[in-house]
């Protein structure tokens, strides 16, 4: 399943996950300014109509003068744009059949207009292990030979600002070896202009900035940004746009934002509250948090748990982050939280505490179906997916046991195939609790199927006329001797997956011992549902979720 590669426009994410959209949504995923336009952008609404019956002025004038005084340059070294995905496009035209280097984790619009551009992407990657701090040594590397470089400041989804002499650094070095620096500040107003890289660029003309209106002054409806460069590459790109490309009524209301001094150091006193507010109150949560000054951040899940489990349990709840999918490096390890209002904040917190605090306590999945329902190869499947993200020993409880030539070859099958994935079997003694010796810190267990360990207990003592079946208590005690080892298990593993039989057919209708055995079976299957924070029923291959909701 592919997610949405942007933020905002939440009905399609759900659409993508097939799950109906709650009749409340809180939509965290897009990160504009949550105090809205400015008021004074609303109060002269009338007025911006009249420019419905005009054909706009072709140059974006008035903004066009005015994002050049805003900024203290020439008109002729700016472009406005229809927003700054339109001027990304433009821009990457300069580069047709060329080289970029791209770092990520970053922006997906990048490599999005080169790549329609048929440019060869060289990617850096910044690790998480680094806290994504720029490896600028990697990024000069890879400058040689190439185009142009393209860096995010502040940086998207991170949020993280480059250091200054890093930033020196790696555009001096550009110079030397010939390779254009597209910066893209689109969040670097939510800091302080005077971090902006505009001031430099008369000696910098390898240097192009990319600037959007959209997420300080909350107007993403109009779509609106600009360019500041060199004049002969403003020129190049105003070649390449099409006649009247900025809307009249878009010109209008970006010139009245700019004059919004008070509004935007609201804005970024409110960004830096709340981002605060809540980078400590994930920390507090065991969670990691990238070093954000914007007005969004991002944070990995605490060890053991899955941003893609959490992701979808917020989505039932009404709520939406960032997924990480289409991020290189983040890999959908990572959710972004766009700032919003005090309230709605307040609601995220106490949501992530719920379901954080749930992941936590509990590392149980339990599987039931029919006889080749596809359960046991969808489990061994899903710690498989974990393996890959965290690590750990695979463990499989056997405790089937070949009854006819078709379980034999069906067992041997299987026994094959874990072994050519590493698996560790332990055949299931008559008491489950032995297996807990062997069980290492961190394994990923599944005891495959508790209807043969039940089939075992009930009749435990057949051979004497005492079986276990028909004594009272007997069963109580068992499934209270089980229940310990779980716990156990679960103190120690990374994640347990139990599966189960729905066994019907097996037993003589209409005898006692069938009658218990069928009770037993409902549950044990009842308490393990309880005991689970996932729930699955396998039906012809496909899972259907009765609890925990989110699939591999």
């Amino acid at each position: 399943m592919r997610l949405p590669e942007h933020g905002a426009n939440p009905h399609h994410v759900y659409e993508r996950v097939g799950i109906d959209v709650p009749e409340r949504v809180l939509d965290f995923s897009e990160n504009v300014n949550p105090a809205g336009p400015p008021s004074n952008i609303q109060q002269r609404w009338p007025d911006f109509l009249g420019q419905l019956s005009a054909y706009p002025d072709p140059q974006g004038e008035p903004f066009l003068s005015a994002t050049a005084e805003f900024h203290g340059v020439s008109k002729n070294d700016v472009f406005a744009g229809n927003g700054a995905a339109e001027l990304l496009a433009l821009i990457a035209e300069r580069y047709r059949g060329k080289r970029a280097v791209v770092v990520h984790p970053t922006f997906s619009e990048y490599e999005a207009t080169l790549t329609a551009k048929h440019v060869e992407i060289v990617r850096v990657t910044a690790s998480a292990a680094n806290a994504f701090r720029l490896p600028v040594q990697d990024i000069m590397r890879a400058m040689d030979g190439a185009a142009v470089l393209y860096l995010c400041t502040p940086n998207n989804p991170t949020g993280i600002l480059p250091e200054q002499h890093e930033l020196a650094t790696i555009i001096r070095h550009a110079k030397e070896v010939g390779c254009e620096v597209v910066l893209d500040e689109a969040f670097i107003d939510f800091v302080d202009e005077s971090l902006s890289f505009i001031a430099q660029l008369k000696e910098n003309p390898h240097v192009l900035v990319v600037r959007s209106m959209t997420k300080m002054y909350a107007i993403p409806g109009i779509r609106l940004g600009y360019v500041i460069a060199d004049p002969a590459i403003i020129q190049e790109i105003k070649a390449l746009a099409p006649h009247w490309n900025v809307n009249g009524i878009a010109a209008q209301i970006g010139t009245a934002c700019l004059q919004e001094e008070a509004y935007r150091q609201q804005a970024i006193d409110y960004s830096n509250r709340q981002r605060e507010s809540m980078k400590a109150f994930l920390q507090a949560q065991g969670c990691i948090v990238t070093d954000s000054v914007t007005n969004f951040l991002s944070f990995k899940p605490p060890e053991g748990q899955e941003a893609k489990e959490l992701y979808q349990m917020l989505l039932e709840k009404g709520i939406v982050l960032r997924h990480t999918e289409n991020f290189r490096g983040m890999d959908g390890e990572w959710l972004r939280i766009g700032m919003k209002n005090e309230a709605d904040m307040a609601v995220l917190q106490c949501v992530l505490e719920e379901l954080l605090s749930s992941l936590a306590s509990t590392k149980l999945t339990f599987i039931s179906g029919g006889v080749r329902s596809g359960k046991s190869g969808y489990a061994e499947q899903l710690l498989l997916d974990k393996a890959r993200q965290h690590g750990g020993r695979f463990v499989y409880i056997a405790s089937g046991t070949a009854t006819d030539p078709e379980m034999q070859a069906r067992i041997a099958r299987h026994q094959q195939d874990r072994a050519i994935q590493n698996w560790t079997t332990m055949e299931q003694p008559m008491q489950l609790e032995n297996i807990l010796p062997n069980i290492q810190s961190g394994d990923l267990v599944l005891w495959d199927c508790v209807t043969t360990w039940l089939a075992n207990e009930l009749f435990d003592g057949w051979e004497t006329g005492t079986p276990c079946i028909n004594q009272p208590g007997c069963m109580e005690q068992k499934w209270s001797r089980l229940e310990a080892t779980l716990d156990a298990l679960l103190e120690k593993v990374a994640h347990l997956v139990i599966v189960s039989n729905e066994v019907q057919d097996e037993w003589p209708a209409g005898s006692i011992e069938t009658e218990r055995y069928r009770q037993w079976i409902g549950q044990i299957h009842q308490k393990l549902v309880d005991k689970a924070n996932t729930a699955i029923e396998m039906d012809y291959g496909i899972p259907t979720f009765w609890k925990g909701g989110t699939g591999r």
